[in-house]
């Protein structure tokens, strides 16, 4: 039988009460729309009261697909048996639905609002970026491109004179949102001739974060910190002169290692990018996938702690071995 009690009333623990927990004051999440070539941004969470400008944009309810991207199983059917036998699994593009009003204070205002934010969504211009910004001020970037929901209704219920809604839907090829910052670490043989860093242009509002350096040490462990649950794949620039690169992640017993008779001189450059899509090895900006060690493998950041170790010889001066990534999470608050 159910036992009665009161919902605001506590059994006596024997210790002192408990402070009651202070609910913090946390702004709303602000979303904006950067057009493909990054010239515009529209902010998609604004102000249609027209106190502050003529036309605005604001979100409605039910905006769907900001939070965990949709996962593909593979499975085998086992003969003569209940279930299957798990395989594999993989995310999918990602479809988001925004339910937005446009509301001017006259039909010439909302007519401009309405064609400014139709030139942004122009796929064929190529993606643009939606950008979700927390209470905590921490920002995060999902490339998409617009599929439907602005071919426009005179329905009573969604147009009038002055405002209209449309539920704007937008499709991600890759699922996950990124972060607004890049993280950083440097190899060097003497801190001060470490060269000048600039932010990445692939997704706009990006700066740099320095996380430690360190230097050439066969036995030093570097910790780097993917604080995701989703891998993170990184870039690494390597500044000559050195011989017989080598790019390890102890911690999942992977490495990236050129051959021990390549040698990087002074004034150019290895690049080597992980990132999927793109896997690339280049020296001088000529192909060097070659000059790699048959075992070589362009791998990750596993979520959590990873222990990295640079290797080489033949250094100088100028030599810097620099690692950078953006970390990638499932859902616009992190994950």
């Amino acid at each position: 039988m159910p036992i009665p009690a009161a919902y605001n009333v506590r059994p006596d623990t024997g210790h002192p009460s408990e402070t009651p927990y202070a609910p913090l004051s946390w702004p709303r999440t602000f979303l904006t729309w950067t057009s493909a070539d990054s010239a515009d941004t529209i902010a998609l969470t604004g102000d249609i009261s027209g106190r502050n400008s003529p036309a605005g944009i604001a979100m409605t309810a039910g905006p769907a697909g900001l939070g965990m991207p949709t996962f593909d199983l593979k499975a085998d059917q086992l003969p003569n048996m209940d279930g299957g036998l798990f395989r594999s699994t993989r995310a999918t593009t990602r479809d988001i639905t925004l339910p937005l009003v446009i509301r001017g204070v006259d039909r010439t205002s909302l007519i401009q609002m309405h064609n400014r934010l139709m030139r942004a969504l122009n796929p064929n211009a190529g993606p643009g970026w939606i950008t979700a910004t927390e209470g905590d001020g921490i920002a995060r970037h999902l490339e998409c491109y617009y599929v439907s929901g602005a071919e426009g209704s005179e329905a009573q219920e969604n147009a009038g004179f002055t405002w209209m809604k449309m539920a704007l839907v937008l499709r991600a090829m890759d699922p996950y949102w990124y972060s607004a910052a890049e993280r950083q670490y440097d190899w060097h043989l003497d801190t001060g001739t470490a060269l000048p860093f600039l932010s990445s242009s692939a997704y706009p509002g990006f700066f740099p974060l320095r996380i430690s350096s360190a230097s050439f040490n066969p036995s030093g462990l570097v910790d780097a910190v993917n604080d995701s649950s989703v891998e993170a794949w990184p870039v690494w620039t390597a500044h000559g002169p050195f011989t017989s690169l080598g790019l390890e992640n102890v911690t999942t017993g992977q490495r990236f290692r050129l051959r021990d008779n390549v040698t990087v001189p002074t004034g150019k450059a290895l690049v080597v990018d992980t990132r999927p899509g793109i896997k690339t090895v280049l020296i001088d900006d000529v192909n060097a996938w070659p000059q790699m060690n048959a075992d070589s493998a362009l791998w990750p950041l596993r979520p959590g702690m990873n222990q990295l170790r640079v290797t080489a010889t033949g250094l100088g001066p100028t030599t810097l071995i620099r690692l950078h990534h953006v970390p990638r999470y499932l859902s616009y608050v992190g994950g």
